[in-house]
């Protein structure tokens, strides 16, 4: 006999017998079946008064109420197509705006955004967005507004020469664009 068939002084030893087992249950087992007249079964054990009802549910608006109030909003899906770019190592992120959002611009740029308009053609589109990055990350002040706009288009237009021809035809043919670059000479900026 090994130490766990061994019987403990004042008890007998007794073998597991189910048979047995499933006729004799403590009287406390029958009162958590239900089978007990002064205890209900345990599926009625869970069940609620309307007065316990209405109780949790006014807990758990007070409890929404207070969760919505500091829970954040949750970010806005940008309605535009979007991209974003890793230029030495830091990240701009393109927005393809309708033109009428922007007309007569092509795009504007600045911090580490991007618009750019959906609806030019994809050569005048690329130069675009190279464009306005340049613009992102240009820290040089000479020239004023004028000398920004010749670094913006030369240095792409030096990567894509076609790509800053395309866009130009295209500006000098827009009556409403050579208007937008009289005025910005007007004012100076």
């Amino acid at each position: 006999m090994n130490e766990f068939e061994r019987a403990k002084p004042g008890q007998e030893y007794t073998t597991f017998n189910p048979e047995r087992e499933t006729e004799t249950k403590p009287p406390e087992f029958e009162q958590y079946r239900g089978n007990s007249p002064e205890q209900p079964a345990t599926s009625d054990l869970h069940k609620k008064t309307p007065a316990e009802l209405a109780h949790l549910e006014e807990i758990r608006q007070r409890l929404e109420q207070r969760f919505e109030s500091q829970t954040p909003p949750e970010p806005t899906i940008p309605k535009n197509p979007t991209e974003t770019e890793i230029i030495a190592g830091q990240t701009y992120h393109i927005e393809y705006v309708p033109k009428e959002d922007i007309y007569p611009a092509y795009g504007y740029g600045g911090g580490n955004s991007v618009e750019v308009r959906q609806d030019l053609s994809p050569r005048v589109k690329r130069f675009v967005k190279a464009h306005e990055l340049y613009h992102c990350r240009d820290k040089a002040s000479w020239g004023g507004w004028l000398g920004r706009e010749i670094r913006a288009n030369v240095v792409p237009g030096l990567k894509d020469p076609i790509g800053l021809a395309a866009t130009a035809w295209k500006t000098i043919t827009d009556i409403d664009r050579i208007k937008l670059y009289l005025d910005r000479i007007r004012r100076g900026y």
